[in-house]
């Protein structure tokens, strides 16, 4: 008599079970992960409610969207360098970035801007005006300083 061969059918959907059970945990863990090292933007997310203002009480105020968060700098693509461009305030330097757009439905150049305006802090690069276009807008590349 001879011996009875194992049926590979089982061998075969058990290793299918654990590939999945495998691919399952690799993708919780990984969801889990981008969870946890998430950048907390609550300081960008207050920025961003504030933009949010309608135009009626930009007017009023007369500031308009040309407001920043000192000891903030945003990163991203440079479409105007700063040690090329300089500006007497930090107004300056939001119009210059709202002057790059082209018109309501036109690419927008530029979305983010950074003023270096405290004289002691910047030393040389006081005035400097850095115009810069991020990847996502409502979720900007920053450094705090």
């Amino acid at each position: 008599m001879g011996r009875r061969q194992a049926d590979s059918e089982f061998g075969g959907f058990a290793f299918l079970v654990l590939f999945l059970i495998a691919i399952v945990s690799c993708w919780m863990a990984y969801l889990s992960f981008s969870v946890a090292f998430k950048r907390n933007s609550d300081t960008i997310s207050v920025s961003s409610s504030e933009r949010l203002r309608s135009d009626e009480e930009e007017k009023e105020d007369g500031s308009g969207c040309c407001r920043g968060i000192e000891h903030l700098e945003l990163w991203g693509d440079a479409v105007k360098w700063g040690s090329e461009f300089k500006v007497n305030s930090s107004e300056e330097c939001c119009k210059a970035c709202k002057e790059m757009c082209n018109g309501d439905d036109g690419p927008y150049l530029c979305d983010s801007w950074v003023f270096c305006g405290n004289r002691e802090a910047c030393g040389s690069r006081f005035g400097e005006c850095w115009l810069k276009k991020q990847n996502d807008a409502l979720n900007p590349d920053w450094r705090d300083w």
